[in-house]
């Protein structure tokens, strides 16, 4: 039966450096404002989503259809993964830094996300998800333009894949999102003086991390979790193995 998820994802697995350092002391600082409220995800499954890959196996015309795709245009077509994988690399090579932290409440910002300034964005509970968002640094000193995560996520529209928040043409997301943990029915002015303390860590110590083709696994998973992992593939891997996956 296929895995209820199929995404291509970076930095998932062994963490190191000064990125680990930021994860364990984040996690720490949730763990210390909610005791046993908080559920921290293990370092090796935390992952930045660079695009999700689901789709469902289409007997009767024989391929593949990315359901995103079909669900914005409703056109069926052939996910195309070796094209994927092109674009991957194309963009992926040089590695593209990323930043995380590093934004106090009145720092000047060359950008928003969703409207918000990177201080609220950085760090967040959305739902009874801890999740932490970067962006590329060329973004952070230039502003949205370029947006090459978001060039990313579009150009795979040639693959035959629509990025799960391009809801229209008009819409853009540059943002580097890792879920760090959960909640469990913490009030919310306990979560709210937790993120407040993260974001205050977050504005002294931001991180850069590198993500290159090297970074890259593409993963099947029953939950979005992805803990445990139903099959992990790292660059580069036949296009044939991703199709395997949805049957």
């Amino acid at each position: 039966m296929p895995a209820e998820l199929i995404t291509a994802v970076a930095l998932y697995g062994t963490k190191t450096g000064h990125f680990k350092i930021l994860l364990e002391t984040v996690q720490a600082i949730l763990s210390e404002r909610l005791r046993d409220r908080f559920r921290p995800y293990a370092l090796d499954q935390i992952h930045g989503t660079v695009i999700r890959l689901d789709g469902v196996a289409d007997a009767q015309a024989g391929f593949v259809v990315n359901l995103r795709y079909l669900e914005v245009t409703g056109v069926p077509r052939a996910m195309d993964h070796a094209r994927a994988l092109e674009i991957l690399a194309a963009h992926l090579t040089p590695p593209l830094s990323i930043r995380i932290g590093g934004y106090g409440p009145g720092t000047a910002a060359t950008f928003s996300s969703r409207g918000q300034h990177p201080h609220e964005r950085m760090f967040s509970v959305q739902g009874d998800a801890f999740v932490l968002v970067g962006w590329p640094v060329s973004t952070v000193t230039n502003g949205i333009a370029p947006g090459p995560l978001d060039d990313l996520r579009r150009a795979m529209n040639d693959a035959n894949i629509v990025h799960w928040y391009h809801r229209s043409s008009a819409d853009i997301d540059n943002d580097f999102h890792l879920v760090i943990g959960h909640h469990n029915g913490a009030p919310q002015r306990e979560t709210e003086e937790a993120v407040s303390a993260v974001r205050a860590y977050l504005a002294q110590h931001p991180v850069q991390v590198e993500v290159g083709v090297d970074q890259i696994a593409i993963i099947s998973a029953d939950s979005p979790t992805l803990a445990p992992a139903r099959f992990i593939g790292r660059l580069p891997i036949d296009s044939a193995d991703i199709v395997n996956l949805y049957r």
